[in-house]
């Protein structure tokens, strides 16, 4: 829930956070779930799995930022009720 605040904030007061759209970001979701699956075979293969909790935490920010946009332009979900 702390995560979810910094978000609203982060989107309210930075003008780059609050001009992106799904458009806007979703290369960047791309290339972190990339990074992620880069990361699991990483992991895999080294047994070294310290890159994969920086990765997944990109990730994890991506789907926030998405769900901020859509809460505030669509009213399609709120943070708080993504289904885990």
């Amino acid at each position: 829930v702390e995560f979810v605040a910094v978000m609203r904030r982060l989107r309210a007061e930075c003008p780059w956070k609050a001009a992106q759209t799904h458009g806007s970001l979703a290369r960047y979701l791309l290339e972190e779930t990339h990074e992620t699956l880069e990361a699991i075979d990483a992991g895999e293969e080294s047994g070294d799995w310290g890159h994969l909790r920086e990765e997944l935490g990109d990730l994890l920010l991506q789907v926030y930022f998405h769900a901020a946009i859509a809460e505030e332009r669509f009213d399609l979900v709120t943070i708080e009720h993504v289904s885990w």
